[in-house]
């Protein structure tokens, strides 16, 4: 019998992912979610965490649910309690939930807080839990990049181990396509560079040979500066302060947990990921993929 999966956030740089690597399958139903409801098809239906009458159909004969959390959306009690709630109700099997490196050991971000609830719901689970995304550099931090010459971010001098959204793809869709096989399993999806943003920087100076600088400013200045240009919550930020606090920890070292890469029989490219170097360069090109 076919699996049937609501995909959210399709539209994204994970959830394309995600559908790419997921591909066709006579045993895969694919319905992914739209924001507007006059859109709305056989094969994409409404889905508005804001909008809890969009729940029942959205869930209607699914089996398992992709959740991507929208990054302007952190009241978790307003918008996700309910959806998980419907889950609930519409008796899905299994929710697969795109989370953050180091979610279990950081209480209080959004991240965290929706994986309690969907412990706590019963649903049975795979939480998937990247690292940094290589891609920010070319989305959320490419106008600071192009326009100021600078990677503008709360980071601290924090390593990161950057991974790419394509290997995050493969993962996810590794999972989904047999996700009986991974219920109430936590992976820790990483690339193998562990580089700070400061080192980043200095890579974009010697590779175009021309003066780029890092800065860190406090969470204060950071949110009061991008508020001052128009900007509202970037989940490329929120990303880097989510992540800081856990990336010193001792287990969190380059290359992916080896009962992870087990687990999800990672494709020989996944150990090949797209160096941080390339990105930056397609940023400063106007290239990028």
């Amino acid at each position: 019998m076919a699996t049937s999966f609501l995909i959210t956030g399709a539209s994204g740089n994970v959830g394309a992912a995600v559908l790419e690597h997921l591909g066709a399958d006579k045993n895969h139903r694919i319905v992914t979610t739209t924001h507007a409801e006059n859109k709305a098809s056989e094969t994409e239906r409404w889905l508005d965490f804001e909008q809890p009458d969009s729940f029942e159909n959205a869930l209607k004969s699914i089996d398992v649910v992709f959740l991507l959390r929208p990054p302007q959306l952190a009241d978790v009690n307003t918008y996700f309690a309910p959806f998980i709630a419907a889950c609930q109700g519409a008796s899905i099997q299994q929710i697969v939930f795109l989370s953050v490196q180091g979610a279990e050991e950081v209480s209080f971000i959004p991240h965290a807080k929706i994986e309690k609830l969907i412990r706590q719901s019963g649903i049975a689970y795979t939480f998937i839990r990247p690292s940094y995304f290589m891609q920010n550099l070319t989305t959320t931090l490419r106008s600071d990049i192009v326009r100021d010459h600078r990677l503008f971010l709360p980071a601290g001098k924090a390593p990161f181990l950057w991974v790419d959204v394509a290997d995050i793809g493969r993962a996810t869709a590794v999972v989904l396509a047999r996700w009986r096989e991974h219920q109430n399993r936590a992976y820790t999806i990483t690339g193998t560079e562990l580089r700070t943003f400061g080192q980043v920087a200095a890579q974009r100076t010697h590779r175009v040979r021309s003066p780029f600088r890092e800065s860190q400013p406090d969470s204060v200045l950071f949110y009061e500066t991008k508020a001052g240009n128009g900007v509202g919550d970037d989940p490329g930020a929120d990303h880097a302060a989510f992540s800081t606090p856990v990336s010193k920890s001792p287990e969190n070292q380059p290359g992916l947990h080896e009962p992870d890469r087990a687990a999800t029989q990672y494709p020989p490219r996944f150990h090949r990921p797209k160096p941080v170097s390339l990105v930056l360069s397609l940023t400063l090109d106007g290239n990028a993929d």
